[in-house]
């Protein structure tokens, strides 16, 4: 065999070995709508012990207090923001570093790099899985990159906004469903929206009551460098939205039908329930105050009338 023979044959074995990310895919569900086929990640996504996504529970839980959390610049809407259709989700890409997070118990500031959606939710509350799961991921501000935080653990924060379906249509669900056809057929495609974002109208009215944990990146290779953030109150979003979002493609050219993990089991991690436990101390003491003066204008006058 000459050596242009064997040139060659090395050649076509690195390209066969060298794996590109986008080639990974989600299981594809029966004909019932139920996933049986395993997911067949390889590396960490496999043997990693910090995985996500988790099925969230108080019972599983402790008890957690932050600070509230810092939301800046995110009631203005996104600069130029452009929805790209990654071959596993579509994903609204931040530009601009300004718009960041800070407290709720967050080692430092962390900075909005895209959002994206899952269809249906990755995170389960008490095994009750959602219509539509949103990541805001966000990366330490000490790295200069999403990729360089993801390398460094809890250098990435990520916000899971879960979405229930409701008989109305939700209004900031729609601007990013008004461009989904313009990016739908091509993985890599982007498209500027056809309307202001603002990542404030994406979350849900209690932002104080969420529950935190440890884990992972939820696509290969399933770095385990992510504080999560999951609140349990969810937003609105109608059914036929729901839908539209599987008119996206993926890489082989199919209907991207799903797009979740299966969960990861908690292993050792604490999982923190964190909410306003303070008020809702101050609150009880409330109720249990009329009762406190019943009780005793009941015993004052049992004793007035055993007096007479």
């Amino acid at each position: 065999m000459n050596l242009f023979i064997v040139a060659q044959l090395i050649a076509f074995s690195l390209i066969v070995d060298t794996r590109p990310d986008d080639e990974w895919h989600y299981p594809t569900p029966g004909s019932n709508g139920i996933i049986n086929e395993p997911e067949t990640w390889g590396g960490q996504c496999d043997n990693g012990r910090r995985q996500s996504p988790i099925d969230l529970t108080q019972a599983a839980a402790v008890r957690g207090e932050f600070a509230p959390f810092l939301f800046n610049n995110y009631k203005l809407p996104i600069k130029q923001p452009q929805l790209v259709n990654t071959g596993h989700s579509v994903q609204v890409n931040n530009a601009d570093p300004a718009v960041s997070l800070q407290g709720g118990g967050l080692p430092g500031r962390f900075v909005l790099d895209q959002m994206h959606f899952h269809w249906g939710s990755e995170h389960t509350i008490a095994g009750v899985r959602y219509g539509l799961e949103l990541h805001m991921v966000h990366h330490d501000a000490r790295y200069p990159t999403l990729n360089d935080a993801a390398t460094a653990r809890n250098g990435v924060a990520v916000l899971g906004i879960l979405f229930h379906v409701t008989a109305q249509p939700n209004m900031h669900i729609g601007v990013i469903l008004d461009t989904v056809a313009d990016v739908r057929m091509e993985v890599g495609k982007g498209a500027p929206l056809k309307g202001k974002l603002s990542p404030y109208n994406l979350l849900p009215k209690n932002l104080t009551t969420y529950f935190r944990y440890e884990g992972s990146l939820t696509t290969p290779a399933c770095a385990e460098a992510v504080l999560w953030t999951v609140f349990p109150e969810s937003i609105g979003v109608s059914l036929e939205q729901v839908e539209k979002f599987k008119d996206i493609h993926d890489q082989s050219g199919q209907q991207l039908l799903n797009n979740f993990r299966s969960l990861q089991p908690l292993n050792a991690r604490a999982l923190v329930y964190a909410t306003e436990w303070d008020q809702l101390s101050r609150g009880q003491a409330t109720l249990l105050r009329p009762s406190l003066l019943a009780l005793l204008t009941l015993v004052t006058l049992c004793a007035k009338a055993f007096i007479h």
